[in-house]
């Protein structure tokens, strides 16, 4: 867990506190059915510059799944064949 993710996660929990009540940093980062709960209270209740948070702290702990990359068949190059002498 690095500084910016703990900067992030006191913001949340601050910001979060009015709303959904105390909120325990140390089980958000531990539990993902406690973190999971509160981010589903805090998307309920509404609050644009909360739900930024919520969606920004979820991305730094891994809980948003990422859409699944397609991958594009590229054609392979032509493989060089002629060496450095010719």
């Amino acid at each position: 867990m690095d500084n910016q993710c703990l900067i992030l996660l006191s913001k949340f929990s601050v910001a979060a506190r009015p709303f959904v009540g105390s909120v325990n940093s140390a089980k958000m980062i531990r539990d993902s059915q406690y973190a999971a709960e509160i981010f589903e209270q805090v998307d309920e209740i509404g609050n644009e510059e909360l739900i930024l948070l919520s969606l920004d702290l979820q991305n730094m702990l891994g809980m948003l799944a990422s859409p699944a990359a397609e991958k594009v068949e590229q054609p392979a190059a032509p493989k060089y064949i002629f060496g450095a002498r010719g």
